[in-house]
């Protein structure tokens, strides 16, 4: 008698299904990458926070100061070469970044990623998988949308603006229900 009721009761449970519709334009590409940065603390701090590299220009400038003060001067060009090489490495780390955007073979194609129960859907302009709930990390939720990680360097942004069935509701349920929250890799 339990089973018959717990069978009805499967069968009465609405299945739950969203699906996004992701253009892969630069705007796009740039937010994925920027919100996947900041869920890498090093990574956050190498590119994001600003003051990592100020607070050590305001270090290295005082040390060239004293340096010239007390006639050290080959010193002093020596750490003046370190912040000059400071200034080029944000340039090239900034530069880095926009050309692993340049270098996407998908941008400008269609991607649709469907969630249900089973797990995710992607299907792209280079091919289509299925991935199952536990093949995912917890995922970081924001306001305009979340962010799907597979690991910790591999992730998919899915804006709110992009979905095109179901509610940002339901993919946060989705999320909330599917995904293990014992994961010790989340963010």
């Amino acid at each position: 008698m339990g089973d018959a009721r717990k069978r009805s009761g499967l069968l009465r449970t609405t299945i739950v299904k969203t699906t996004h519709r992701l253009i892969l334009t630069e705007e796009y590409i740039a937010e994925a990458q920027r919100l996947s940065i900041a869920q890498n603390k090093m990574l956050k701090l190498m590119y994001q926070t600003w003051w990592v590299q100020w607070l050590a220009r305001v270090i290295m400038v005082g040390f060239i100061i004293y340096l010239i003060l007390n006639h050290m001067d080959s010193a002093a060009v020596l750490f003046g070469v370190f912040l000059a090489i400071s200034f080029w490495g944000e340039w090239f780390g900034r530069r880095s970044l926009a050309k692993a955007r340049e270098r996407l073979r998908a941008k400008g194609s269609t991607t649709v990623v469907s969630m249900n129960e089973q797990g995710v859907d992607i299907d792209g302009a280079l091919g289509n998988s299925h991935l199952k709930w536990p093949a995912m990390l917890q995922p970081a939720i924001y306001p305009q949308g979340v962010l799907i990680r597979f690991s910790r360097l591999s992730a998919l942004w899915l804006p709110d603006q992009s979905l095109i069935e179901g509610s940002s509701a339901d993919v946060r349920q989705l999320l909330a229900d599917n995904i293990d929250k014992s994961d010790t890799n989340g963010p």
